[in-house]
């Protein structure tokens, strides 16, 4: 009589293998899975990364830069407003000196459901968890003029810093030696312009802080508008007739006017400044410039005008009003 057992030990055998290949594919599956979940993290790891990388140099470098070069008054939340007093710069900076030194502060922005809110007098209110945010950090660079911008961004749990430097383009590079300086017949339009503004004529009307005015006729109203709210270089496209009375500048913070046409002064303006134009022409009742007049053609008119070389005015718009622009390979993320 045979005995039927090995027949069942054959499939339990079989059962065995079964299962063991089966706690096999599962343990691989488990790895595999574990491996996706790690890859996935990574991924969401690196675009929270890239978020606050854009936060802080996308938005934040060129934030500020943009900001320096707005004269516009602004307030506590970075807006424009009527009632502020000084401008972003001025509110970083201590103006007052050639070396721009920073006054400490640390100007914010975060990302909100209805757009971004800014603070600029001191870090801002932390931002929702998740959205991005960036702060500021103005320094004193190596160079008279120069300025270090450091950027510290964040999103959700990534965060990124890069710094950058920017150094002050002159408004007026090489002031004028004369009270009113009309270009000779030798020199070319061109070249009488760049020797004192350091470039171009139309390279310089497109610097940021340089605020394009087109207006018809009397252009003395839209001037003084446009000084009010903290701006103090001004290009026109042609011609342009300032009337009186009028009062435009002061020591602290002149004008910088560019006229591609003709610049006429008729009646009382009074002017702490510098005019470019193409031809000047005055008309009493007396004017009164105290800075420089800058003439490419003819500059002539009535004896009435009050015209003086100052050389706080021409020292203020060499070193301390201009463009910053970002120093070519200074911009750092570590």
């Amino acid at each position: 009589m045979t005995n039927p057992c090995p027949r069942h030990q054959r499939g339990a055998v079989t059962l065995a293998i079964t299962l063991a290949l089966l706690a096999a594919m599962l343990i691989t599956l488990w790895a595999a899975n574990r491996n996706l979940l790690l890859e996935w993290r990574q991924s969401m790891n690196q675009t929270h990364a890239a978020a606050a990388f854009e936060a802080a140099a996308e938005a934040g470098l060129d934030w500020a830069t943009a900001m320096l070069n707005d004269g516009t008054r602004v307030g506590s939340d970075c807006r424009p407003s009527p009632l502020a007093t000084r401008s972003f710069r001025e509110l970083q900076l201590d103006t007052s000196l050639a070396s721009f030194a920073p006054r400490g502060r640390h100007p914010a922005c975060s990302r909100e459901p209805a757009g971004w809110t800014c603070r600029c007098a001191d870090i801002a209110a932390g931002a929702a968890a998740g959205e991005p945010s960036f702060s500021l950090s103005v320094e004193a660079g190596a160079a008279v003029g120069q300025l270090r911008l450091v950027a510290s961004g964040r999103q959700r749990d990534a965060s990124a810093q890069h710094t950058t430097l920017v150094e002050l383009q002159p408004a007026l590079p090489h002031p004028p030696a004369t009270a009113l300086t009309v270009r000779s017949a030798s020199e070319t339009a061109n070249a009488f312009f760049v020797r004192h503004f350091g470039l171009p004529r139309d390279w310089w009307q497109r610097q940021p802080a340089v605020h394009r005015l087109d207006c018809q006729g009397d252009c003395g109203e839209a001037l003084a508008v446009a000084a009010a709210q903290g701006i103090t270089l001004v290009a026109f496209p042609g011609d342009v007739l300032l009337r009186g009375p009028l009062v435009l500048g002061t020591p602290e913070r002149p004008m910088l006017i560019v006229a591609s046409g003709a610049l006429h002064l008729q009646g009382a303006v009074q002017l702490h400044g510098v005019v470019h134009a193409a031809s000047l022409s005055w008309a009493a009742p007396s004017a009164i410039v105290r800075g420089a007049l800058l003439s490419e053609g003819p500059a002539a008119g009535d004896a009435s005008l009050d015209l003086a070389r100052d050389a706080v005015v021409l020292e203020a718009l060499q070193t301390r009003h201009g463009s910053f622009v970002r120093l070519p390979g200074s911009w750092r993320d570590f």
